[in-house]
């Protein structure tokens, strides 16, 4: 079999859909040496998917046609083609809840991370909100079979854009679980304190720095309510590229006084990560929305004990091996950051927990979850 994959949408390898799809794209056909893999790229991105698979080629796309606009047309009127030059059996498409086609040609399978815009008020301007709210779900209708990250987005794509759930496979993500679950909490805090000059004790949140999804400013006002308390011991750490709304961060930290309290690292390098995880003495995740959540086994799989919200798929991702909270409640979050901090037996039973629950997840499995659907949807 031959895929033609779609490559854009990877966003420099800083998101989670990012290492989906450089994670699964390798693995496509080393877990099948059957399948044959074309992958399309914006050529600015190309090297995050090098080297080629064997037997695989990667095909570079003019850059601009990366923009928004230009990368809809793409995949509405040149990707069919590629498809078809290329002689492809089947078209994948790894970040389906941002692009999409109307029709390919082939067979056609596609993940669709979630459907975030349907929970969170202002996500994007407009016009984005517009294509991904009214027309993204009438192109989820007519894909062969889709793939969902988590029965959470199972959920929303069987209520909300209405695809039969027959036609749905969830696959959960994975992650590099043994780069972060072999990294010593002393070393790592040597480390860190050594490369990035954070030398006290910290709470750990990955995330870009997105508003109002990613709920960093709901944080803030928790972190507020703790130092008001004289409980607040720790630094906040705030690792992630700055986004949309990045600014109501900044100014969040400088109304609530706490400039001296939270450091911006911007983009930490994956060589990096896991002592980072590591090093912290918690890991929170007030995210007010989820398709999956790949921090969180990060944190886990590091030994890290989590505290996090308690909505979307996360809940499903850490089961019993994470504190949770309500995410709009500022005081709710405090209490449970207070409370972790100060419960060391909690803590030791959290860290416990995360780390046999991060081995319910690989990305070998999310791969296979991709192949049968590819398979399924070329028999159909």
């Amino acid at each position: 079999m031959k895929i033609g994959i779609s490559g854009f949408a990877a966003d420099g390898g800083k998101s989670g859909i990012s290492q989906y799809m450089i994670n699964v794209l390798q693995r496509l056909p080393r877990l099948d040496p059957a399948v044959r893999c074309v992958i399309f790229v914006p050529a600015a991105e190309r090297a995050l998917f090098e080297p080629a698979p064997s037997g695989s080629e990667i095909v570079s796309i003019p850059d601009w046609m990366a923009h928004p606009v230009t990368s809809i047309l793409w995949h509405l009127c040149l990707y069919p083609l590629l498809l078809r030059w290329h002689h492809c059996d089947c078209a994948f498409l790894p970040a389906g809840n941002r692009r999409l086609g109307m029709w390919y040609g082939v067979p056609s399978v596609s993940t669709i991370h979630d459907l975030s815009q349907l929970h969170v008020e202002g996500k994007y301007d407009p016009l984005r909100m517009f294509y991904i709210q009214r027309i993204l779900p009438l192109m989820m209708q007519r894909l062969t079979r889709v793939v969902s990250v988590s029965e959470s987005t199972r959920r929303d794509l069987v209520d909300h854009a209405h695809i039969r759930p027959e036609r749905i496979r969830v696959a959960h993500n994975g992650a590099d679980l043994s780069a972060f679950a072999s990294t010593d909490h002393a070393q790592a805090k040597e480390t860190i304190a050594a490369a990035m000059g954070i030398d006290a004790p910290f709470i750990l949140y990955t995330a870009r720095l997105e508003h109002p999804g990613k709920n960093h400013v709901r944080l803030l006002e928790a972190l507020a309510l703790l130092k008001q308390r004289g409980q607040l011991s720790h630094k906040l750490v705030l690792a992630g590229s700055r986004w949309n709304g990045a600014e109501a961060i900044d100014a969040s930290i400088a109304q609530l006084g706490l400039t001296d309290d939270v450091i911006l690292t911007g983009f930490v390098e994956n060589r990096l990560l896991p002592e980072l995880y590591a090093a912290a003495d918690l890991f929170v995740f007030p995210s007010l929305f989820e398709g999956f959540g790949i921090p969180l086994l990060e944190a886990m799989a590091a030994g890290t004990p989590v505290c996090a919200a308690n909505v979307s798929s996360i809940p499903e991702v850490v089961g019993d091996a994470a504190l949770l909270f309500d995410p709009r409640n500022a005081d709710d979050i405090a209490r449970q950051l207070e409370r972790l901090l100060h419960d060391t037996s909690l803590r030791q039973q959290l860290v416990a927990r995360g780390r046999q629950r991060t081995q319910l997840f690989s990305w070998d499995d999310a791969t296979n979850g991709v192949l049968q659907q590819c398979y399924e949807a070329v028999a159909a």
